[in-house]
């Protein structure tokens, strides 16, 4: 009965050896897949800010003068107040293409700031992965420790039952 007890005992030892090791493997396939070194990070960061700071300056230009066009009524007065005349046909022709010409750049306008935006979660989920495979390797690191203390502790067991079956035999045979 012992003999049995200690047979599962030492399966179930191995098979969480195992089990651990299987785990520690996709691990490390999954951190070398994610894994960003320091200098990488921080230049495709830096990369997508200088990207990020024109595209937010036309999305400001746009957003402007596209909310400008919406009035032009007020532009139209400023340059008649410069002593610039111009023809109803003029500002008729004005009137039609500041309509058409606001909606475009407000349109441009939303486009530049979704990219921005995009550049924006970019960046933060660039730095939460970075964060997460740092924190893998110290998972794995740790697992690893834990695996080899496993190891240890099976094969101190498994010397103990060899122990106690020689010390076993041996009183069996000294009474035989």
């Amino acid at each position: 009965m012992d003999q049995q007890i200690n047979e599962e005992l030492r399966q179930y030892k191995l098979f969480k050896i195992q089990e651990t090791e299987a785990k520690l493997r996709r691990f490390w396939q999954t951190y070398l897949e994610v894994k960003e070194g320091i200098f990488i990070k921080f230049s495709k960061n830096v990369t997508s800010n200088i990207l990020q700071i024109p595209i937010i300056l036309l999305f400001l230009i746009c957003l402007v003068i596209g909310i400008l066009l919406l009035f032009p009524d007020i532009i139209i007065d400023l340059v008649t107040s410069n002593e610039i005349d111009l023809s109803r046909s003029d500002k008729e022709e004005f009137l039609l293409i500041s309509e058409f010409t606001a909606y475009l750049l407000l349109g441009l306008s939303g486009l530049f700031g979704f990219i921005s935006y995009l550049l924006k979660l970019n960046n933060r989920k660039r730095n939460n992965i970075y964060n997460l495979s740092k924190l893998l390797e110290e998972v794995m690191l740790y697992m690893e420790d834990s695996s080899n203390d496993e190891k240890r502790k099976y094969e101190y067991f498994v010397d103990s039952i060899a122990e106690k079956e020689k010390i076993k035999r041996s009183s069996v045979h000294n009474m035989g």
